[in-house]
């Protein structure tokens, strides 16, 4: 008999913690789609914006740098390192032949952007 009234009492106390563990995995689900989504997003952005001038499959000069890489490379060609910082910084202010692109990109299509260049 006591042994039911204790499974009776911690019983709610299980489902609560429980429901609690599947919003969490929930939760980092969406996190995972969104990040996923936004690589996509920043896929199209790149298609529409830098593959005129950039390769994302070599490392190759086409007019700018190929940006297969960049990320383990750690540099940047002039030989600054390569953070989401000083990149988001490069798309917005641009340098040596390539535009800046703040006025045309809102930020959260930069951070999209950054997070598909990341996989390359």
């Amino acid at each position: 008999m006591f042994l039911a009234v204790a499974l009776i009492a911690i019983l709610p106390a299980v489902a609560v913690s429980a429901q609690g563990l599947r919003k969490d995995s929930g939760a980092k689900s969406a996190g995972i789609a969104s990040a996923a989504q936004q690589t996509v997003s920043g896929k199209e952005l790149f298609h529409q914006h830098c593959a005129s001038c950039h390769f994302t499959d070599t490392t190759a000069q086409k007019i700018g740098p190929g940006l297969k890489g960049l990320y383990p490379r750690l540099t940047f060609s002039d030989g600054k390192k390569v953070t989401d910082a000083s990149l988001t910084k490069w798309i917005e202010v641009g340098g040596k032949n390539m535009p800046g692109f703040k006025e045309s990109m809102k930020p959260e299509q930069i951070r999209e952007l950054i997070s598909y260049i990341r996989t390359l």
